[in-house]
């Protein structure tokens, strides 16, 4: 099974304006370059992406099925704000599907993917000891997606990206401290133990306690991200993207 992003050169010439447009968005909201409360400036959309007011509006009406977006008639677009429950209840919900990736992972990891994930897990490693956040990030990013390509299983796959990249925007500062680098570490080291020993059950429950939303980071990710003040939409004088003399 190919992982489903991101996406190659050649595969983005052969998408659609809208899922161009709609990728972008995502990955913004990944590198948090989207944050939780912003505002989306359709017209800036347009421009960006040179395109036209209907793949942009198309693109954003698919982001808010997925609850990643609010659009607000004659309000505005905004990166959906998740309250510390509804965060919560979404941790706990990853927390289950990767334990389940994690467990087929176990079954049906062959020889040549037992050498990938020693290899992914050294450059985890790497990048904990040197206290390197931001490729750490990436790194753990590229481990867990092997998981879920050597889970065999692409429609748990899809439900586990979908809650990733919905609590993506509130995980983005998880791994700032070097402690929680060297304990994340520690963890990886106990799912891919249990994968590569066939371990199933072991390899779940370890999953399960990794990305656990009762854990201390994610415990304190919520604190923070619930006494931090909400950015509030507020009622616009034109309508969405509109700028006088200009046209999307």
């Amino acid at each position: 099974m190919k992982p489903k992003h991101p996406p190659t050169a050649e595969t983005l010439d052969a998408l659609s304006m809208q899922d161009r447009i709609r990728l972008a968005l995502e990955q913004d909201l990944r590198n948090g370059a989207l944050r939780p409360g912003a505002a989306i400036d359709e017209q800036a959309l347009c421009e960006r992406f040179q395109a036209s007011r209907t793949p942009v509006r198309e693109a954003l009406l698919l982001l808010s099925a997925k609850g990643m977006v609010s659009i607000l008639p004659r309000v505005g677009i905004y990166v959906r704000h998740l309250d510390p429950r509804e965060l919560i209840a979404m941790m706990e919900g990853l927390a289950e599907l990767e334990g389940v990736l994690a467990r087929l992972a176990a079954r049906r990891i062959n020889a040549e993917q037992r050498a990938q994930l020693q290899a992914a897990l050294a450059q985890t490693a790497a990048h904990a000891q040197t206290a390197d956040s931001i490729g750490y990030e990436q790194a753990n990013a590229r481990l867990h997606d092997l998981i879920y390509q050597y889970s065999g299983n692409t429609f748990i796959v899809e439900q586990t990206r979908e809650a990733r990249l919905r609590v993506a925007p509130y995980r983005s500062k998880m791994f700032e401290k070097p402690e929680r680098l060297l304990h994340s570490q520690t963890e990886h080291e106990t799912v891919v133990a249990a994968i590569l020993s066939g371990n199933s059950e072991v390899a779940a429950e370890a999953m399960r306690n990794h990305i656990s939303a009762g854990g201390s980071a994610f415990a304190d990710m919520v604190l923070g991200t619930a006494s931090a003040p909400a950015m509030q939409p507020r009622r616009r004088k034109r309508a969405i993207g509109e700028k006088k003399g200009s046209h999307c």
